[in-house]
């Protein structure tokens, strides 16, 4: 019958934690001089890129490029038409001409009225 790892002893490995936990990690000086030296490089990269200036060139390149643009343009310029030049053909919002009744033998009343 195979083992599942709930079933081994773990009397072993306390061992190993008991050892782990008393025992203190101390950082070398090294290491502590380079992560501040990593950490300034990083603080400092971060504040030029913060104060630099947001330019129509860097954020042509940031949307993808001209076609991307010129896409998003379109598409600004036709929710505009589409929105404010509304077409006499299209039904108002009072009624429900988007709704069709493919079953008209099972009538229903569609706002809780009294079909």
């Amino acid at each position: 019958m195979p083992t599942r790892p709930d079933d081994h002893d773990h009397a072993a490995l306390e061992a190993f934690f008991d050892a782990a936990r008393r025992t203190t990690p101390v950082a070398s000086e090294d290491m502590l001089a380079r992560v501040l030296a990593d950490a300034e490089t990083v603080r400092t990269a971060a504040q030029a890129r913060r104060t630099r200036p947001v330019r129509p060139a860097r954020l042509r390149d940031l949307l993808g490029g001209w076609p991307s643009m010129a896409g998003l343009a379109a598409a600004t310029l036709a929710g505009l038409w589409i929105g404010a030049g509304l077409p006499e053909a299209v039904p108002g919002l009072n009624e429900a001409a988007y709704l069709v009744d493919i079953t008209p033998e099972m009538a229903f009343g569609l706002a809780g009225g009294d079909d």
